[in-house]
């Protein structure tokens, strides 16, 4: 039982760090087209700081407590990218007026 639930934090992080990847990935390639409502935008907002935040955390702790394996590794790899993501999009947040709405960095009509 114990080893079931030291491998938890391996594959929070890992799908943490994929969600952001593909959220950042989004802000940078995809080009917005509309403004979100305000309620959407602090709530996603709350959410990749939340995420971002826990995704530090979790790490930390994967960095010491965890045994070696493929699943560390691939947290290993995949956190500091994830955290990294986060950070690209909260900086799409604050980036412009209209990257604040869209959450994205490119915005066209």
């Amino acid at each position: 039982m114990a080893q079931q639930t030291a491998k938890q934090p391996l594959y929070i992080v890992i799908f943490m760090s994929v969600v952001l990847i593909f959220g950042a990935a989004s802000a940078v390639v995809v080009t917005a087209d509309e403004y979100d409502p305000a309620s959407l935008v602090y709530l996603e907002l709350g959410l990749d700081l939340a995420m971002t935040i826990c995704l530090a955390v979790l790490l930390m702790q994967v960095l010491k407590s965890a045994s070696e394996g493929g699943l560390r590794s691939a947290a290993l790899v995949l956190g500091p990218l994830g955290l990294l993501a986060g950070l690209v999009k909260l900086a799409a947040r604050f980036s412009s007026d209209a990257g604040w709405w869209t959450g994205h960095f490119s915005y066209a009509l």
